[in-house]
């Protein structure tokens, strides 16, 4: 088995099912809705065998031409409006009769209100459905509450009186409202919002209001037929220190023309725009939103009940991040969605640096009190079949994965293994069903630029050979040259224990692809003094490996996989330790770390 320790979160889903969508609700009474079973072979039927509540609707659709497939054999989904809400609609529209009705008028009604795809509400998010309607937009589900009594909501307005009727042909929903589709872009959405004046400027400015003022259906590139939009109101632009438009250009634009892809304002802007249409059960489900701005991320962080754009830790520095604003947040348009942030937020400028990343030092085992100190102790890495670390995924079953109790993550290492900071994991990883095939580990946050990335091991001869990747199956995949073998002592690297102690050692190793990651008796950090001794038993077992050179092209989050080629067969226990993340052009053996947490640099 894998443990480390921790009562740990699937953080993903608790991000989506209880973010937003029904917490609030459990406390209330939910809305009971009909789940229906009919013998009608089809949709029309079953509308048809109620006049009192869909003959209009069953006029629209005679009207728009659709009722012969509605009618025939298919999965569809309707949300069919009942006649007191298709006569408002109409009387808002200011026609009489469903007969005052265009045929194309007719048929855009029937076409937002069907998704080629039996939905239940079983599915229902808030946020976006996961089929598009036949009209070729999204259609929000939610809840609200009223008076003790939860409902479900469609596009926030359609109350579901009733829900997952079962047709022949579908499932059919029903609604108090008619649904409307946007008719505004994103870019008129914006201009017509006087809250936006300055983004309105900015946006035309550097010649985004163009891009985004297509409709949907009318793009001739697919990637950009929805877009998501981040919106800075006046008032947060103003709170932030810039009095007028004028002021905010002038922070911004440095190359007197914000049309150009190198000023800063065309930056800014495109920093605040993602293809594909995100709401907000997306942009939390999804640890980064890839923006228009080479290379550019901006990362994602559910906390509470915020979502927090940007808020990181980096170099063990937690950066504030700017909050959503849920009230003027998943605004459909007819080619995207927008959101609203309460502060500002630009690229952040951040300069390469090494990350020498302790596996064990992560968010979700911080929080055990069995993590490190006085009480330390084992921690699991997953119970039930499931992973309880937020930023570890295994490869394979995990029911199927042998439960052995010398599969978990150790604190008090044996008096030959100094392990850094005095802990480590240790992994049931191999080849069959019943052990570990992979793991993909995530990364803190990397400046984007070329590192070494070394892992940091403990010899075991019953341990496992490694391909080591870069966010493999992701955006940016990268294998790494080097197989990483867990059998291999430092006396792979051509050292020995005669040559251990010259001055030419650790140039030999680093030729090689080896290093010393812990610091030796040879080492010395102002009075502190490093443990391992490289003249004794088990100098030679704490390995540092170099896997390869990745290009990190963002500046986010990353994974690493470790992916077993091949193993000795017996107990599969492989102990890792660190992974070092150094630029190419840096300081490759130093600093050094301890059991103790005091780092040794370069003498």
């Amino acid at each position: 088995m894998i443990k480390i320790n921790l009562n740990g979160r699937n953080a993903i889903i608790m991000m989506v099912v209880l973010a937003f969508t029904f917490v609030f609700i459990n406390a209330c009474k939910r809305e009971s809705l009909t789940l229906t079973t009919t013998d009608d072979v089809n949709i029309t039927g079953y509308l048809d065998r109620y006049p009192d509540q869909f003959s209009m609707m069953r006029q629209i659709m005679d009207r728009s031409a659709t009722t012969g497939f509605l009618g025939a054999y298919g999965k569809y989904t309707l949300f069919t409006p009942d006649n007191v809400a298709v006569t408002a609609w109409l009387k808002a529209k200011g026609k009489a009769a469903v007969a005052d009705l265009t045929v194309d008028e007719a048929r855009d009604m029937i076409k937002f209100h069907i998704l080629p795809d039996t939905v239940a509400t079983n599915r229902f998010t808030d946020g976006k459905l996961p089929q598009i309607t036949l009209y070729g937009q999204y259609l929000q589900t939610g809840a609200v509450n009223q008076g003790g009594i939860s409902s479900y909501v469609v596009n926030k307005i359609a109350k579901l009186t009733k829900s997952n009727i079962r047709v022949g042909n579908g499932i059919i929903h029903v609604l108090d409202h008619v649904l409307v589709p946007a008719t505004l872009t994103l870019a008129k959405s914006v201009e017509a919002n006087s809250r936006y004046s300055y983004f309105t400027q900015a946006l035309k400015e550097t010649g985004f209001y163009d891009s985004l003022n297509i409709d949907g259906a009318a793009a001739k590139d697919t990637t950009r037929r929805f877009q998501t939009l981040i919106l800075e109101s006046d008032s947060a632009l103003k709170a932030a220190g810039y009095s007028s438009y004028a002021s905010f250009k002038s922070r911004y634009s440095k190359t007197g023309d914000p049309k150009n892809h190198a000023d800063s304002l065309w930056l800014y802007m495109a920093y605040h725009i993602s293809t594909g249409p995100s709401y907000t059960p997306d942009i939390i489900s999804s640890p980064a939103i890839y923006t228009l701005a080479p290379k550019e991320v901006i990362t994602t962080k559910f906390s509470g009940q915020k979502i927090l754009l940007n808020e990181d830790e980096f170099n063990g520095v937690v950066e504030p991040g700017v909050e959503l604003n849920r009230t003027f947040s998943d605004v459909t348009a007819s080619n995207g969605v927008s959101h609203e942030v309460k502060k500002p937020f630009a690229i952040k400028v951040r300069v390469q640096s090494a990350v020498y990343f302790d596996v064990s030092d992560h968010a979700d085992l911080r929080i055990n009190p069995k993590w490190r100190g006085a009480a330390a102790g084992t921690i699991p890495l997953y119970a039930n079949g499931l992973t309880t670390v937020n930023g570890l995924l295994f490869g394979n079953d995990l029911s199927k994965v042998s439960q052995g109790s010398n599969y978990e993550r150790v604190i008090v290492p044996n008096a030959t293994r100094k392990y850094a900071y005095n802990d480590f994991f240790n992994l049931s990883m191999g080849v069959s069903t019943a052990r570990i095939q992979y793991i993909d580990i995530r990364t803190p946050m990397l400046v984007k630029g070329k590192y070494k990335i070394w892992i940091c091991y403990a010899q075991n001869g019953n341990s496992n050979l490694f391909q080591v990747g870069v966010d493999v199956g992701r955006p940016g995949e990268q294998i790494l040259p080097n197989l990483v073998d867990f059998r291999q002592y430092l006396g792979s690297s051509g050292i020995s224990t005669t040559t251990a102690t010259l001055p030419s050692a650790d140039a030999l190793m680093l030729t090689n692809g080896y290093k010393r990651y812990m610091a030796t008796t040879a080492d010395f950090q102002g009075t502190a003094r490093g443990e391992v001794s490289i003249n004794g038993s088990g100098w030679d077992q704490l390995v540092g490996r170099l896997a390869g050179t990745a290009d990190i092209q963002t500046t986010d989050r990353h994974w690493v996989r470790l992916t077993v080629v091949s193993n000795a067969g017996l107990s599969n226990a492989t102990y890792l330790d660190m992974i070092h993340f150094i630029p190419v052009d840096a300081d490759q053996n130093y600093p050094r770390f301890s059991t103790f947490g005091t780092v040794f640099n370069r003498p």
